[in-house]
């Protein structure tokens, strides 16, 4: 196992949970999951994002590594894992592991839930300077066992 999956693991047992919303949270995911598409909810979900990154919009930074630093310290108070942002020459990605999704909404749930980070990760661009000519995208599906998510920022012809 990697370090930064021995690191997240550390992670994931640290964080126990708030277990109170867990039975309601499963409950509205089962409900969600019968009564829409998939895409709806991402939709849904990335809205919701959204909503929550205009709520706490990160600090302004002047460097992809205060970027990192001021979402990650968002994600500390919520428990919502961490984020890793690499410079790629052509396009920026977030590499986020250990998001509660699975956890919170189930299985069957993190080919919609995933629209949540989509959405704040989307909204916190903007509002830190990124153009209307980039477009940020989740890059496949969770990976490994801390459910790591890829999410990338590029010009539109990079996801053609």
């Amino acid at each position: 196992m990697s370090d930064i999956e021995q690191g997240s693991l550390a992670y994931f047992q640290s964080r126990a949970g708030d277990a109170s919303w867990l039975g309601f949270l499963r409950a509205l995911a089962d409900e969600l999951n019968a009564q829409m598409p998939v895409e709806e909810l991402r939709a849904f979900f990335f809205m919701i994002g959204g909503r929550l990154a205009a709520r706490d919009p990160l600090p302004a930074g002047a460097s992809l590594a205060e970027l990192e630093t001021n979402a990650n310290a968002y994600f500390a108070k919520q428990a919502w894992g961490w984020v890793k942002v690499r410079d790629m020459q052509s396009s920026l990605e977030f590499m986020h592991s250990c998001a509660p999704l699975r956890q919170a909404f189930g299985e069957q749930s993190l080919s919609w839930a995933a629209g949540l980070l989509e959405g704040l990760y989307a909204t916190w661009l903007r509002q830190v300077g990124a153009t209307n000519q980039l477009e940020l995208h989740q890059i496949g599906g969770a990976e490994g066992v801390v459910d790591t998510l890829r999410f990338r920022l590029a010009h539109p012809s990079y996801f053609a």
